[in-house]
């Protein structure tokens, strides 16, 4: 059996009362094999990541919080939108063997980092233009995506979920911005 069937059995346990969680994590593992093959990345790292970005979404942070380190929990503190992604992405190291690529694919798949690998890449815009999400900013993206430019579906995806936490009162991660920078230039300086 591939780690990949494994993967998809843990997370449809795991999130089993959770149909519509499991529908996207579904959807985004289709989009990271789409993109895997698409830009000659392994594709069986791909879904394993996919299938694990979420697996702690619904999991009380106060339960796992020893899984983080200080940096993270004080992180978390600020961006509590950012403990599944760290408890899903140490909940994957526990479970698997460790692969660094998988590893920073699951924890940075919200907003991505500087510097991200190709997996990672694909893992954050799959999780952002999965065929289930039916947001305007998300289906603008996956259609920018199907036309072959992953670098500017993560510019216009992180530029839409910055103006999101604007719009909302609430204050995009510093992160964020440098990575919203960084896909300004690929997009504009080519």
């Amino acid at each position: 059996m591939q780690l990949s069937e494994v993967a998809r059995k843990l997370v449809s346990d795991k999130l089993s009362e959770h149909q519509k969680r499991l529908k996207h994590v579904f959807g985004v593992c289709e989009m990271a094999e789409l993109l895997a093959k698409r830009y000659d990345v392994d594709v069986e790292k791909a879904k394993i990541a996919a299938l694990m970005h979420d697996y702690s979404k619904y999991d009380d942070p106060n339960e796992y919080e020893y899984m983080l380190n200080d940096k993270e929990k004080e992180e978390c503190k600020k961006y509590p939108f950012l403990y599944h992604a760290y408890l899903s992405a140490y909940n994957y190291k526990l479970k698997f063997e460790y692969d660094e690529d998988i590893y920073n694919a699951i924890h940075n798949h919200v907003f991505g980092r500087c510097g991200m690998s190709k997996l990672e890449e694909i893992i954050m815009i799959a999780d952002f233009t999965e065929k289930n999400r039916e947001y305007p900013d998300c289906i603008r993206c996956r259609e920018i995506l199907v036309n072959g430019d992953m670098n500017r579906a993560i510019y216009e995806s992180l530029l839409a979920t910055t103006k999101h936490c604007n719009e909302n009162g609430s204050v995009a991660h510093p992160e964020q911005l440098k990575v919203l920078e960084e896909y300004k230039r690929k997009v504009f300086n080519k």
